[in-house]
């Protein structure tokens, strides 16, 4: 479960390089995360990754909107 929190809070973090955010997303993408919060918001990092960078508050609007409005968006993000 670590593992999974640590994948999600580099492709939240712009310091990582776009490259390796990419790689990330397609290499997780075919796979099922153990915590289905964590799969979620996997999925709401996809969808928004190409509109640029994602911030927690951007992450927590697109979570409510999908039906999560319980997910703290803060804790994917590397400064959490």
């Amino acid at each position: 479960m670590e593992e999974e929190l640590t994948i999600l809070r580099t492709l939240c973090d712009e310091s990582a390089s776009r490259e390796l955010r990419l790689q990330l997303m397609e290499s997780y993408a075919r796979l099922a995360f153990a915590t289905p919060e964590h799969q979620v918001v996997f999925e709401s990092i996809r969808a928004l990754f190409s509109r640029g960078p994602i911030s927690a508050a951007q992450l927590g609007v697109h979570l409510t909107k999908r039906g999560f409005p319980d997910i703290d968006a803060r804790e994917y993000f590397p400064s959490s």
